[in-house]
């Protein structure tokens, strides 16, 4: 690779400055919506995201002297294999996100030469990464991967399809939408809609087909304050609604798994951490009513002996 393609990626980055964070929003969107498994890698609130997207530009923007840096590069892709099971077929559709949005944001300016440039600096990082993840994979003798979460290939079929994933989240809204604290952040939300733009969410995370082009939880909820609580209290809804479908309680499990994988992109500890969509929004941040009662869990079936 030319060193002249590494300096044309370092300026382009350096160009980005502090539309930084917009170019993020949409690598992650094109990301995501094509391959929701690697929500399981790409977690985290919008804060955390964007940092994870600039230690990328940072990592390739340093590329004008790579053969010094081999080694922090090696370093990188034993993290990430190790810590995240990132395989070697991932990097090809995080390319192809980041093209786009980099397309999207320069238009124009995003020429033949330069997509060339992006292209090569990327792809010889990758594959320094991509050797230290292949070693790391071959020297761990535990071939157990860590636990799928964000996403459950199978459980579309097993829970029945698409339709039935919809009428849960019909039930799901109809209770959330009258539920004292958390249906303040439905204010002015229409519920249908959002039971039909959850389902196709969800049927990409369950296995099916990928027809949702929202944004990721992160970036819808980023001006929102959700807290641990408020999640605990929404998977108790979630958790009824699935059961007053008849599901078995594998299945119901298998889903809550599924939906914690998105938890982590969206509990905040403080309005401070949110982050606004336009000049003069306000953070959504609902407080907890006086005398509130948690939402409660249906009994548990028991067998009797």
């Amino acid at each position: 690779m030319s060193v002249k393609n590494r300096q044309r990626v370092a300026s382009c980055i350096e160009d980005i400055g502090t539309d930084i964070n917009q170019v993020s929003q949409n690598f992650y969107r094109h990301l995501l919506q094509d391959n929701p498994a690697l929500s399981r890698i790409f977690s985290g609130n919008t804060a955390a995201l964007n940092r994870k997207f600039f230690n990328m530009l940072a990592a390739l923007k340093n590329v004008k002297h790579l053969e010094k840096i081999e080694v922090s590069i090696h370093q990188l892709g034993e993290r990430h294999g190790q810590r995240y099971a990132v395989l070697s077929e991932h990097f090809a559709p995080t390319k192809k996100a980041l093209m786009t949005a980099l397309e999207g944001h320069l238009g124009d300016g995003f020429t033949a030469e330069l997509r060339q440039a992006w292209d090569e600096v990327f792809d010889e990082v990758a594959d320094l990464m991509k050797a230290a993840i292949s070693r790391t994979r071959h020297a761990d003798t535990d071939e157990s991967s860590p636990s799928l979460t964000g996403y459950d290939g199978d459980l579309l079929q097993a829970i029945g399809g698409e339709d039935v994933v919809l009428r849960i989240h019909r039930r799901f809204y109809d209770a959330i939408f009258d539920e004292p604290w958390l249906g303040k952040f439905f204010r002015g939300k229409h519920e249908t809609t959002l039971a039909r733009k959850q389902t196709e969410f969800m049927v990409a995370a369950l296995g099916g087909e990928n027809r949702y082009r929202g944004d990721t939880p992160a970036f819808v909820h980023m001006h929102m304050l959700i807290t641990q609580e408020q999640l605990e209290a929404r998977e108790v809804i979630l958790r009824n609604a699935i059961c007053e479908e008849g599901l078995s309680e594998e299945i119901v499990e298998r889903w809550i798994k599924v939906d914690r994988g998105f938890w982590s992109g969206l509990v905040k500890a403080s309005e401070e951490e949110c982050i606004l969509k336009c000049f003069g929004q306000y953070p959504v941040v609902a407080k907890k009513p006086d005398g509130y009662v948690s939402p409660s869990s249906p009994p548990s079936v028991a067998n009797d002996d």
